[in-house]
């Protein structure tokens, strides 16, 4: 557990910790940004598949995350079960009203990145869900939104997008780019979280366990 002296990481030391997301890069943040390290995944089968023409995009991820944490407590609770606190989260972009997710082809990447040099101010919104799970009691949830804003360069249209596209990096992300890798070089600005974009929002997710295990949210 983190050498930080704060009573949530006392009290966290009461519980087992899972991870709900298969992400490395989530799993690292968890650990070296929010110092929590004893975790354990278990990657969460609900499918992200939600009908989105009559949900707002807020709905949509928030209601994908809940999905998702619901899915772990019906696999994994048990009248014998230790107290566990359970964390899963979605991310997705949105441009000018559309939700866009992880492309699968460049053909589908190349769509999006069409999209966003005719909207280049983007949003990356995450929906947190966290979960303690108790064999005593029913489970207590709570979520919070976060949305970091980022900017493209257009200058980086065509020549560097089609570069980018050709590397392969962005496929199987949300919204087609690694900001944290070589995807960096196609913004002008960022506004908001950083880790947001990268995998999960620290600060939320800081929050919500502190909402949940403390009940407090300062």
């Amino acid at each position: 557990m983190s050498s930080i002296q704060h009573p949530l990481y006392e009290k966290l030391r009461n519980y087992r910790f899972i991870l709900g997301s298969s992400s490395p890069r989530r799993h690292e943040i968890v650990q070296r940004n929010l110092g929590i390290e004893n975790v354990i995944v278990k990657s969460s089968e609900f499918e992200e598949n939600l009908d989105k023409t009559n949900r707002t995009i807020e709905q949509y991820v928030t209601e994908t995350s809940l999905g998702k944490a619901k899915w772990i407590i019906e696999k994994y609770n048990s009248p014998g079960i230790e107290p566990s606190i359970i964390l899963t989260s979605d991310t997705i972009i949105s441009c000018n009203g559309e939700i866009f997710e992880k492309p699968g082809t460049q053909e589908r990447q190349r769509e999006m990145f069409a999209k966003y040099k005719a909207h280049p101010q983007i949003q990356v919104m995450t929906s947190v869900t966290v979960v303690e799970l108790r064999a005593d009691s029913p489970p207590t949830i709570e979520q919070d939104l976060a949305i970091t804003k980022l900017t493209f360069e257009e200058a980086s249209f065509p020549d560097l997008v089609e570069a980018y596209i050709a590397s392969e990096e962005g496929l199987h992300v949300a919204g087609g780019f690694k900001y944290q890798e070589l995807g960096c070089l196609l913004f002008a600005g960022i506004e908001g979280d950083y880790f947001n974009v990268v995998g999960l929002p620290v600060a939320t997710t800081f929050k919500l366990l502190q909402r949940v295990i403390l009940g407090s949210s300062s």
